[in-house]
């Protein structure tokens, strides 16, 4: 997490000044973790404990296109590696997408939708050895409002549903809010 979050500040200082219009955002928020055959565990209800905190840098292609990428960590249950059962340990999922990020002008902001491709890493839970890091590919797909405070600073409010590939498939869904920064 550390390596992908310097890697997306000095991307952001390299582009900023290539970039007409560029932007940076930071969000937190819940999460709720469903799983591929439907079943949801009765302890994973939304809570706090359930956290999401990201990052990410934007820049525009078009003026209602913006190209994303953001680097973000998900507390939530895991499963297990073997994917026989679900397992229901406490770990964090690190994740860094590229999103494309299609926004609809408003008369209080904008929202959008957003999708892309990812690279999800499981990370294990406390007390657990270190057997139960698995890394893979993943999907995440949601929506967004930006709420503009002046020309440079706006809060984001965002819903988003992240498929990651391991091999017991778990989805998470998220619901964030933060702060936008244009640059």
């Amino acid at each position: 997490m550390k390596r992908a979050s310097l890697v997306l500040i000095v991307m952001t200082l390299a582009t900023s000044a290539l970039a007409q219009s560029s932007e940076l955002g930071i969000l937190l928020g819940g999460s709720k973790r469903t799983f591929a055959n439907g079943d949801a565990v009765a302890s994973d209800k939304w809570k706090f404990s359930n956290s999401v905190r990201e990052i990410w840098y934007g820049y525009h292609l078009e003026p209602d296109t913006v190209l994303k990428i953001k680097v973000g960590e998900i507390t939530a249950l895991l499963g297990d590696a073997s994917g026989t059962a679900p397992d229901v340990g406490k770990g964090r999922i690190e994740h860094i997408d590229l999103l494309v990020d299609y926004r609809f002008d408003e008369s209080f902001g904008s929202t959008g939708i957003f999708g892309g491709a990812g690279l999800y890493r499981q990370m294990s839970g406390p007390g657990r050895g270190t057997s139960d890091t698995n890394t893979d590919y993943g999907y995440s797909v949601g929506v967004n409002g930006d709420f503009p405070l002046s020309r440079r600073y706006g809060v984001i409010i965002e819903g988003a549903y992240h498929w990651v590939n391991y091999s017991y498939k778990p989805r998470f869904l998220t619901v964030t809010g933060g702060i936008r920064i244009k640059l």
